[in-house]
């Protein structure tokens, strides 16, 4: 019968000067910026978007209070890339400014 023990590693840990991130996104990955939240509902087939809120925990807060979804919309614009003749497209975050809202319109 074998026997195996699991020890903790001794010794120094070696820091090798560089930061983590303690963020869960990936880098590059869709920014707070770009992101727009909107209180609706799911239906079938494509969800309705009713009314869009400031900012996520508003929405959490709305979304619980009257039993509908949350949803999280990332905007991008598509930028063009010509490296060594080779043509590629890039999605970048949407600024704040390009944003139009269709909601709360009189």
């Amino acid at each position: 019968m074998a026997t195996t023990s699991i020890s903790p590693a001794t010794g120094p840990i070696k820091n090798n000067g560089k930061r983590r991130s303690l963020s869960p996104r990936p880098r590059g990955g869709p920014s707070k910026e770009s992101a727009r939240y909107f209180i609706g509902k799911s239906s079938d087939p494509k969800p309705v978007l009713d009314k869009e809120v400031m900012s996520e925990p508003e929405g959490l807060v709305i979304a619980f209070k009257t039993d509908a979804r949350l949803f999280v919309v990332h905007e991008f614009t598509v930028e063009q890339k010509i490296e060594r003749g080779r043509v590629s497209l890039e999605k970048v975050p949407a600024a704040t400014s390009q944003r139009v809202s269709t909601t709360n319109a009189s």
